[in-house]
């Protein structure tokens, strides 16, 4: 996919990550990588781990992926990744979540390449998850891509220079949303019941306990609610078991689905998802939410405040305020109107402001201004010299997972 220039002054960009699990971040870098495919970027995938779900997705969009993996031997896999860049040559090292820059940002430093760190949690938890190494990870980024205004201001507060940190919102492709939204759900829950969706993984930072305390109190004014609880367990799901059981929660009145990879399908059977996170970057389960025209209660977790509008999209909830969250589930249970007036204002908001095509244009932008700022003229000019190139196939995780909708 050529874009003005010539070959030799084709943009080379490497982007490396250590996750391809079936998660937002993940999804999000899928995403990375094909806008840049389509603004006509040479782009390779340096991927620093074992089998991943969206391996096969990335095969699949043409993007060349080298995977350099051995369990236990980290040096090992930075040799191997500082060699291979050093063969590529590329211009921009991106490392997709902030773990990456412990080898997408050493190795980019030393080819020379501007090399940047990915964002994907508040900022608090990346510089509290690696101790005192985070200092020296936010050193090796020329700059870093935040997926939420909140970890821009967090990182801030903290010394973080404003001008070393760019904001680029999570997107959703919504043709493909609509597509695997049709897929067979595989899961049962009795017709008569309205289905208040939880989706992440069962990490306790994601606080489905306060979900379910939620629940178990909306059941009392409306026992036709469900819970349904879809993520893989990160350690959480017996105790959150063992508390659904004590505040009489049992299927189908609360379901766990285990890791789920029809989040679309399970949303379009929805009539609402709540989130109850302690902490997030930009929750991207509430774009998927929003796009399946469901009303949306959240904490203000991150960005989540900002792109849920209270009391327009949905409701906004401090965190420990369970009997409120309870109140709006209730409302909203006893409201078939206000479910469809707040789903399709929502709907409206992730078409104008969140869809997938306005990331190529949001990407390069990004790109020149760090290019800019480290001086680099001669790759500001090849920024420059990339256009976008028309894509000639739809991304579409429902034809490579899922078996034909029904």
């Amino acid at each position: 996919m050529p874009g003005r220039g010539n070959a030799s002054r084709r943009l080379r960009v490497a982007l490396v990550a250590s996750s391809l699990g079936l998660a937002g971040a993940e999804k999000q870098t899928v995403y990375t990588a094909r806008a840049l495919l389509h603004a006509g970027i040479d782009v390779r995938f340096f991927y620093l781990g074992g089998s991943g779900h969206y391996e096969a997705v990335l095969r699949h969009l043409g993007v060349s992926l080298c995977q350099i993996f051995a369990a236990n031997r980290p040096w090992v896999i930075l040799a191997g990744l500082t060699r291979a860049l050093c063969r590529l040559r590329p211009h921009i090292v991106m490392a997709s979540q902030f773990s990456d820059l412990l080898y997408g940002g050493a190795a980019g430093r030393f080819c020379n390449a501007m090399t940047l760190g990915g964002i994907r949690s508040d900022g608090f938890y990346e510089l509290n998850a690696y101790g005192q190494r985070s200092r020296w990870m936010f050193r090796l980024a020329h700059g870093l891509i935040a997926n939420s205004c909140r970890a821009r201001q967090n990182l801030a507060s903290r010394g973080i220079n404003l001008r070393k940190i760019e904001v680029l919102p999570n997107v959703i492709d919504l043709r493909d949303f609509d597509s695997r939204s049709k897929l067979p759900a595989r899961f049962s829950v009795p017709s008569d019941r309205i289905i208040v969706a939880a989706v992440g993984r069962l990490h306790s930072c994601k606080r489905f306990d306060r979900f379910l305390e939620a629940l178990a109190l909306a059941r009392r004014s409306v026992p036709a609610l469900a819970g349904i609880i879809a993520g893989a367990d990160c350690g959480s799901k017996a105790a959150l078991q063992e508390k659904a059981s004590a505040l009489g929660l049992v299927p189908p009145d609360i379901t766990f689905l285990g890791e789920y990879d029809r989040v679309p399908a399970l949303l379009a059977q929805a009539g609402l998802l709540v989130l109850s996170s302690e902490y997030e970057g930009f929750p991207n389960v509430i774009l998927e939410a929003m796009a399946a025209r469901l009303p949306v209660i959240t904490t203000p977790a991150g960005d989540a405040s900002l792109v849920v509008q209270h009391e327009k999209t949905g409701y906004v909830v401090e965190g420990e305020d369970t009997q409120g969250m309870a109140a709006f589930m209730v409302q909203l249970a006893r409201s078939p109107s206000m479910r469809v007036n707040f789903g399709d204002t929502g709907r409206k908001r992730v078409e104008q402001e969140y869809s997938y095509e306005s990331l190529p244009d949001r990407l390069m932008l990004i790109l020149r201004r760090f290019a800019s700022q480290q001086g680099r003229s001669g790759l500001v000019q090849i920024l420059d010299h990339s256009v976008p190139v028309k894509e000639t196939s739809i991304f579409s995780e429902a034809l490579l997972f899922n078996e034909p909708a029904a």
